[in-house]
């Protein structure tokens, strides 16, 4: 029996650093498939959280106050959402790694259903 500690994470950049593909769904849940040891249990500093709900939200739209009581929802709540498992942790050139959206046929119609969702 291992009794292996949960890897902590404070920037984006560290999670894309040791991850093939990561959702902002997985590391909500603080559980990422980590390239080299499978599926790994994790947890974020405050700063990241925030940076993942700040991001979300930008990515959601809407409203202000919708967008206000989304974020919330994301800090305060464990929201379980398909949406949120197709927002990746991406990183391009020299750019700080960032969330961003795998859109389906009708991104529109998706960003609405998750922020109804989460502004619930």
């Amino acid at each position: 029996m291992s009794t292996t500690t949960a890897l902590h994470f404070t920037t984006l950049d560290q999670v894309h650093a040791v991850t093939r593909q990561t959702s902002a769904q997985e590391l909500l849940n603080g559980r990422i498939n980590h390239t080299a040891e499978g599926w790994t249990d994790c947890t974020i500093s405050p700063e990241l959280h925030e940076l993942i709900a700040d991001q979300v939200c930008a990515l959601i739209g809407g409203r202000k106050d919708t967008r206000a009581r989304a974020w919330r929802c994301l800090m305060h709540e464990r929201p379980q959402h398909w949406a949120l498992s197709r927002m990746f942790v991406e990183k391009y050139g020299e750019a700080p790694a960032s969330i961003s959206y795998c859109a389906g046929q009708d991104y529109t119609y998706e960003m609405g259903q998750l922020r109804k969702y989460l502004a619930r």
